[in-house]
């Protein structure tokens, strides 16, 4: 469900009304500009002894359209209460127990899509869980990059974690991003975090600049970099399956820029760059391939990256549209957001996060 001119009081409302036909538990997903008291949301929802868990986003998705004032309410069944992961922030991940496949069939996830380590968490809840749960989520924030609380759950309202729920919900999902090598391989020779500061034993910056000029025959600056920059990410090879996308979010320095996620020290990179075109029909692909695939499905969840938007431009509507498009084939109906950075588990149930990327994912009735 959807609401556009939320409070904490028909959040509370649409709620409990759904409660009374159904048995469910419920996601909370917030565009970035919705005006409540996310402290007193937390408390009247505890205090119905409602189990949820939710994030604020640049915007949410309803059918083929976005909002950045809208709520969206979604059904899932938890196996568990939600559990909150600190450490994003210092790299002291420590994953909860009691995540196994008992308590639920899938995990949804939800992390701070602008914390220092992501990839350290992603890497340590597969390394606990394995391949025996199908996962899906998205990094949560604001389009500003400004650092602020955006997540939530019946412990608080935080920032710099992640909240994991094991759901019983069967998911179906498909990833994509139509992104493709065109320069490398490079080495990242000096890396901290998601900070890469050596690229070719060079400082990164300086390697970066130069293919950036190369490949527009313009001059970078740091003004412009962005501009640019957005548009030739680097991809890590994953066999079987498409590159998997860093995205540069700022320099840092002179020297360093600063990526949505971990770049592993020594790893082999390659410059990518991707065609209207080619994004959009990434985006459709993955749409066609999980509708072929689903049984029993309950709405249809897309994360999709902020960065695919500020690179579509207008043409992102057709994004939107294309999904819209596929999913009233089979009657479903469509949520989602503009994610900062998208959690999925669909490669081989490889369990990767990715930037730049759209995952569709069709939850199943419970």
């Amino acid at each position: 469900m959807i609401i556009s001119r939320p409070t904490e009081y028909n959040i509370l409302t649409e709620i409990i009304n759904y409660k009374k036909s159904f048995n469910a538990d419920f996601i909370i997903l917030c565009g970035e500009n919705v005006e409540i008291d996310y402290h007193k949301l937390i408390d009247i929802l505890n205090s119905e002894h409602i189990d949820f868990c939710g994030g604020i986003f640049p915007k949410v998705i309803y059918k083929n359209q976005s909002y950045c004032d809208h709520v969206l309410i979604l059904p899932a069944k938890f196996g568990k209460t939600p559990s909150v992961v600190f450490g994003l922030d210092n790299g002291d991940v420590q994953i909860p127990s009691g995540l196994d496949s008992k308590t639920g069939k899938s995990l949804f996830i939800l992390n701070d899509g602008l914390s220092n380590w992501i990839s350290k968490f992603v890497f340590h809840l597969y390394d606990e869980l394995g391949s025996n749960h199908h996962v899906f989520g998205s990094g949560a924030g604001f389009s500003s990059f400004k650092r602020e609380n955006c997540l939530f759950c019946h412990e608080g309202f935080f920032m710099d974690v992640a909240i994991v729920v094991p759901i019983s919900n069967n998911i179906t999902q498909s990833t994509r991003h139509g992104w493709k090598p065109i320069a490398g391989p490079y080495i990242a020779t000096r890396t901290s975090a998601n900070l890469l500061e050596e690229l070719n034993w060079k400082p990164a910056y300086t390697v970066c600049k130069s293919i950036l000029e190369s490949q527009e025959n313009t001059t970078i600056d740091a003004d412009n970099y962005y501009k640019y920059a957005k548009r030739y990410p680097f991809g890590i090879r994953r066999s079987n399956s498409e590159y998997l996308i860093r995205d540069p979010v700022n320099l840092e320095s002179e020297t360093s820029i600063r990526f949505g996620a971990e770049i592993p020290s020594n790893s082999v990179l390659y410059l990518m760059n991707s065609e209207d075109d080619d994004m959009l029909k990434a985006g459709s692909e993955a749409c066609k391939e999980v509708i072929s695939q689903c049984e029993n499905p309950l709405f249809m969840f897309v994360a999709d990256c902020i960065s695919r938007t500020w690179i579509l431009n207008e043409r992102f509507k057709e994004e939107l549209d294309n999904i819209n498009d596929a999913a009233k084939e089979i009657d479903l109906t469509v949520y989602g957001v503009y994610s900062m950075g998208e959690i999925s588990s669909s490669n081989g149930g490889l369990l990767d996060y990715h930037h730049k990327t759209i995952v569709v994912s069709v939850v199943e009735k419970a």
